[in-house]
């Protein structure tokens, strides 16, 4: 399904407008090439609605090479605000939480949580899938007609160019963890208060990560045999105990370097606690939103009209991350 492998005919490339969001307008300009179908695999795009997989016939088109490592990383980037924005509308704690990240990253050297951001935001991406945006060619390709996708409406991307951006997204989500793994634990290990928050932040947004891919991984453990195929050489099973023991391990590294404190049962309002935010423009903006927080977690019925969701299976056990049983992720 690689570039590598297809027969490409002598037919002049088309321009192809790309985007991960109905309503974002960050799109990505690809040129794409027709090539000799060998398989029906090449031309069935899966996608999810109320009834499982399901699958509608694309074109055999797909990039003859990668991405510009800078073009996709941007691409990325750009989709940041637009899932902080939106992953957490039924959960106003959380979405606060990762509001004050977000802008707690714009600072110029916090590059750990700005990686990490970018990690989530691939991870959300990977989740959603690509589809044409209604300004591109779309190649005769018909829009998915199932109301109960997600994608309903969305005119899928053809399937091989669909695994290659699929295939890039996972070779950055896997370059970003080498680099904040490495980097969050020479911070652990280092001890100093001014980065006892980028941890925290940087911990939380990981194990959302993890949380969110640990979901997908749920589904393909119950819909292995339901028409699309797992390809993946580990199963879905060991590739989420592989979650929950990274998500437990984030966990307790957080809890041996802050003996006892809880960012969310500290007194955010005194001058002492600005030593654990480091660098920052706006640390009044940041102290006000993690006392608003904390608030939140300690009277949840004041914070929210909806109920929370539950508790998601490897944050079950990583209550001191914050301080109330109402700490939830939405996934």
């Amino acid at each position: 399904m690689m570039h590598h492998t297809l027969r490409f005919t002598n037919a002049p490339p088309r321009t192809l407008v790309v985007s991960h969001s109905k309503t974002l307008g960050v799109t990505m300009q690809l040129n794409v090439y027709e090539f000799a179908p060998s398989a029906t695999e090449e031309l069935d795009y899966w996608y999810k609605d109320a009834n499982g997989w399901q699958s509608t016939p694309t074109a055999p088109f797909a990039m003859k090479r990668g991405i510009n490592t800078d073009i996709m990383e941007k691409y990325i980037q750009d989709h940041t605000y637009y899932f902080v924005e939106s992953a957490f509308r039924e959960n106003p704690i959380m979405a606060e939480i990762f509001t004050t990240a977000f802008k707690y990253s714009r600072m110029e050297e916090n590059f750990l949580l700005r990686d990490t951001l970018q990690l989530w935001t691939a991870t959300q991406m990977l989740i959603r899938g690509g589809a044409l945006h209604p300004t591109s060619d779309n190649l005769g390709i018909m829009a998915i007609p199932s109301l109960s996708s997600p994608q309903a409406g969305q005119t899928p991307l053809p399937r091989v160019l669909s695994n290659q951006i699929d295939h890039l997204l996972e070779r950055r989500i896997w370059q970003l963890e080498k680099q904040i793994l490495s980097e969050l634990q020479k911070r652990i290990f280092g001890r100093k208060r001014e980065d006892w928050l980028k941890i925290f932040f940087t911990t939380v947004v990981f194990m959302n990560a993890l949380e969110r891919d640990s979901w997908r991984l749920y589904y393909w453990l119950f819909h292995m045999d339901s028409g699309y195929v797992w390809r993946h050489p580990t199963t879905p099973k060991r590739l989420i105990e592989k979650n929950d023991a990274l998500a437990v391990s984030l966990a307790a590294h957080f809890a041996a370097i802050s003996k006892g404190l809880t960012p969310f049962a500290l007194d955010w309002s005194r001058e002492q606690t600005i030593g654990l935010i480091g660098n920052c423009e706006d640390p009044e903006g940041v102290m006000g939103a993690m006392e608003r927080i904390g608030r939140g977690l300690r009277n949840p019925g004041k914070s929210t009209t909806t109920p929370p969701p539950p508790t998601p299976h490897c944050l079950k056990q990583n209550r001191h991350l914050c301080t109330h049983s109402s700490y939830r992720v939405d996934c």
